[in-house]
């Protein structure tokens, strides 16, 4: 057992030097801006490690954690992340973010961590002021239902970013399709999340789930960044001269996980989408131990000779790879707003994304991708084949106008501008609106393009 979890936190470290980030607790970063006048907010972002082990570079919480971690530095603000874990380095933070990490100790119940013992929660705790703001990563976690107890009994404010956890409790009709789990969440969890500040969703899909579960929670629509303008401003165009020549490419990058993302559906569309004569290449690309079902499952259905399952890559030599991708593909199930999809539209790669992804009305807006109908292989070699059929003229279209929508719709230092107005709001403004919805200039409510 010892030697299993050194090799994951090898296997952690080696990504996490790729990907450019620290697996190493750091020093707090002198903020680059003066205060704002108010002073600056103790925000501090509670993580608890999970089971699926992938690396902290590929894991949504995580990135999603530093990234506004990041923003709230160059904003003047104290934000630090609490890492809830057995082993620290799980997780890796950039330079400048102060770590802490607190024990995960305290009453196990059906195999689940209750409640943290005092010392890890006073750890916690330790120096919160009026000026304090928690900031809780996740749900489903029956360690949330005692923190937040806590937390509101001392009268500290706290908030939820969901990161889709609720996403597979219904099909796209809103039918339960997890009943324990949904009662759960409605019995134990629906309590905390009525106490919290706000709830931070990403898409009106997962506002729509909230709310099946806790009408009374407030629902803020904030969608996640891809980049960061005050880091180093707009991105560049892309630099690319057209299609790749040939078979169109179709890619995919980020958890290997195949019945959350889809993949499992994208292989056999692939394969559906060959047989009937389409042409193109599949390329899957990260971290997991579903690429080598995936390998197996393109030998089975004959199309190994066109699919290629690569090593994750990170940074530069990742966005190296997905410049050569004609189409970013991702039929989720479960995924709402995948930053991987914002990630390649930033690269001029158009996306084919699942009404899941809560990403398919503003690319229909933009003209930046296209919508997989429906959660089938069918549905997924429809769109391949359409996809394919695209000139180079309106492809061309495509990839700017993909760029475009994510330079809008995903800059972090937005988001986390409007994060922070609602960790500060009055009160009274949650009293009068239980849902606060956030958008990004010129996209369209769901209801106003139907």
């Amino acid at each position: 057992m010892r030697m299993g979890r050194r090799r994951i936190r090898d296997r952690h470290a080696r990504c996490a030097k790729r990907a450019g980030l620290a697996m190493r607790p750091a020093s707090p970063a002198r903020p680059s801006r003066a205060p704002a006048p108010d002073g600056p907010l103790d925000i501090r972002h509670i993580v608890i490690a999970d089971r699926e082990g992938y690396p902290s570079a590929s894991n949504g919480v995580h990135q999603m954690a530093r990234s506004l971690a990041l923003e709230q530095v160059r904003a003047g603000d104290a934000p630090r992340i609490v890492f809830v874990a057995d082993d620290p380095s799980g997780i890796a933070v950039p330079p400048g973010i102060r770590l802490d990490h607190v024990p995960l100790a305290g009453p196990i119940f059906l195999g689940h961590l209750v409640a943290l013992e005092a010392s890890s929660r006073e750890a916690l705790l330790a120096g919160a002021g009026p000026r304090t703001v928690f900031h809780l990563h996740g749900a489903r976690k029956p360690l949330f239902v005692a923190l937040t107890r806590h937390l509101r009994a001392r009268g500290h404010p706290y908030i939820f970013t969901l990161h889709s956890c609720f996403s597979h409790l219904f099909d796209r009709h809103g039918r339960v399709k997890k009943p324990l789990v949904a009662l759960y969440v409605t019995l134990l969890e629906r309590a905390a999340l009525n106490g919290a500040r706000f709830v931070h969703v990403l898409t009106e899909l997962e506002q729509a789930e909230l709310g099946r579960l806790a009408p009374r929670a407030r629902a803020c629509l904030i969608p996640n960044g891809a980049f960061s303008s005050s880091e180093s401003g707009r991105p560049p165009p892309p630099e690319r001269d057209g299609r790749t020549d040939g078979e169109p490419v179709f890619g995919f990058c980020g958890r290997l996980a195949v019945f959350h993302k889809g993949l499992d559906l994208l292989v056999e569309g692939f394969a559906l989408h060959c047989r009937r004569g389409g042409r193109g290449r599949l390329v899957l690309m990260g971290p997991g131990a579903g690429g080598e079902s995936l390998a197996v499952r393109a030998g089975a259905l004959g199309i190994a000779d066109r699919v290629a399952v690569l090593e994750p890559r990170y940074g530069p030599e990742r966005d190296a790879v997905m410049r050569g991708w004609d189409f970013f593909a991702i039929p989720s199930r479960l995924d709402h707003w995948p930053t991987a999809a914002l990630e390649a539209e930033l690269l001029g790669v158009p996306i084919l994304v699942t009404r899941e992804t809560g990403l398919h009305e503003m690319a229909a807006q933009y003209g930046a991708g296209l919508l997989v109908a429906d959660l089938t292989a069918e549905h997924v070699a429809d769109t391949l084949a359409e996809a394919g059929r695209i000139d180079p003229a309106r492809w061309a279209r495509m990839s700017a106008n993909a760029y475009r929508m994510a330079c809008e719709v995903a800059d972090w230092s937005v988001a986390a501008a409007r994060i922070r107005a609602l960790y500060q709001a009055p009160p009274e403004l949650y009293a009068e609106s239980p849902i606060i919805q956030h958008r990004p200039a010129g996209v369209a409510r769901s209801a106003e393009t139907r």
